[in-house]
């Protein structure tokens, strides 16, 4: 066989009941690399660095950014480009975007920053962008890491939108956040498109490590240009899709004609497994079986000059007399819905206290905090259950047990990544 993506789906339940009423299922969808060489080449990649460097920054922050930074240098090639900005009251660029060759020079450069004032992260932004797109390449990654410890006030919209231009340019935007001042839901709507991440650091002396983990995730993409398409029957109809695995995230899905919902994915990363949940209302049907949906995946893998290839996978339901069918969940569908549920309950629980609906809040983090202790995520099941009851008792959560909650759900904490194996 051929390298390249294999496609496996799996239904919640693979046969229903006849019914005058429309059903829901999820399919569970896993690409997996097959006859993937271990080692490929590695694709260039045109990164720049974005860190705060406001008053809060100083001491031991400061000290563990660089030295993540130093070791971001010594993992990066002569066919890598590099940038740096810091932010404060203003933004500028420490390192214009030039190839990895001075690698003392560029150290020199990373040791002179310093901390002090503001955060007014907009401006450091545009000139990211700025930077990353001197030396924008047809065959490789370009990528944004962005850290920060603190609340931008005044220019959130314009941080979004410079976000936005820039994945609609190819580039993907890491944003990492360290500590419990900064604003998760900026960073969150700015990173929620394709090849763009956000993760909470807990702790100083993770960061380092994480800058590391970054850049091997950067530099190991193995296929990109991701596209999945999925043909429905007539009168069935895709109701969300979402990535459950190696985290959880909404997927933008368009219907661009009739019966035929599209997605972009962007690039993999590594060669770990992924996986999609995907939310169908099933019309009624005769009994039988009859075929459902159609799922074809487009991508290209550059390191081994395979470009426009495609998988597909064809899904059939079967219809039974009700008395006769078995209502029990796929086992592996189980798992991963119990975790999305809970990552939109606790979503949902954001909006409710936003709102004033404090008993709702607390009302849907104690479910959350079951679907997680059914999906086997005890420690993080306890942190939401205990912010609920703190939610009841004084109306409010924590600044770090909001965060954990967040990040925890989706399986993006810095040192504490939350995901299971079914």
């Amino acid at each position: 066989m051929a390298p390249g993506i294999q496609l496996r789906s799996t239904l919640s339940r693979s046969v229903l009941p006849d019914a005058a009423e429309e059903q829901l299922i999820y399919v569970l969808l896993e690409m997996s690399a097959h006859g993937v060489p271990t080692s490929t080449p590695k694709l260039p990649l045109n990164l720049c660095l974005v860190i705060d460097r406001s008053s809060s920054m100083r001491g031991e922050r400061l000290q563990q950014v660089k030295e993540g930074a130093n070791r971001i240098v010594d993992m990066l090639s002569e066919d890598d480009c590099l940038s740096l900005v810091t932010f404060n009251d203003r933004a500028e660029v420490v390192i214009a975007s030039q190839r990895v060759r001075n690698k003392v020079d560029l150290k020199r450069m990373i040791g002179g920053v310093e901390a002090a004032g503001g955060t007014e992260m907009a401006t450091g932004m545009a000139l990211a962008l700025q930077e990353v797109q001197r030396a924008l390449v047809s065959r490789g990654v370009s990528r944004i890491l962005l850290l920060t410890d603190g609340r931008t006030y005044g220019d959130e919209g314009r941080c979004v939108e410079i976000v936005r231009r820039a994945q609609g340019r190819g580039v993907g935007l890491t944003a990492l956040g360290i500590g419990n001042e900064w604003n998760e839901d900026l960073l969150e709507t700015m990173s929620a498109r394709e090849n763009s991440r956000t993760q909470y650091i807990t702790s100083s002396n993770e960061i380092s490590q994480i800058f590391t983990d970054e850049v091997k995730r950067m530099h190991s993409v193995f296929a990109q240009d991701m596209n999945l398409r999925a043909e429905m029957r007539p009168a069935a109809r895709l109701r969300s899709l979402d990535r459950v695995r190696p985290f959880i995230a909404a997927v933008q899905a368009a219907e661009e004609k009739d019966l035929i919902w599209a997605a972009n994915l962007g690039d993999w990363p590594g060669s770990d497994p992924q996986a999609f949940l995907l939310e169908v209302v099933v019309p009624p049907l005769a009994i039988g079986d009859h075929p459902l949906l159609r799922i074809t995946l487009r991508y290209s893998l550059p390191g081994m000059n395979l470009l426009n290839q495609e998988g597909n996978v064809v899904l059939r339901i079967g219809v039974r007399q009700a008395a006769s069918v078995n209502y029990e969940v796929d086992a592996t569908v189980k798992h991963w819905l119990e975790r999305l549920v809970a990552y939109r309950l606790q979503a949902g629980a954001w909006q409710d206290m936003a709102a004033g609906r404090i008993e709702d809040a607390s009302r849907r983090l104690q479910m959350a905090g079951t679907r997680l202790f059914d999906a086997g995520d005890v420690d993080l099941a306890h942190t939401v259950q205990d912010e609920a009851t703190r939610l009841l008792r004084s109306g409010q959560t924590s600044a770090e047990g909001r965060k954990r909650i967040k990040y925890g759900t989706r399986g993006l904490m810095g040192g504490e990544t939350q995901e299971r194996e079914a």
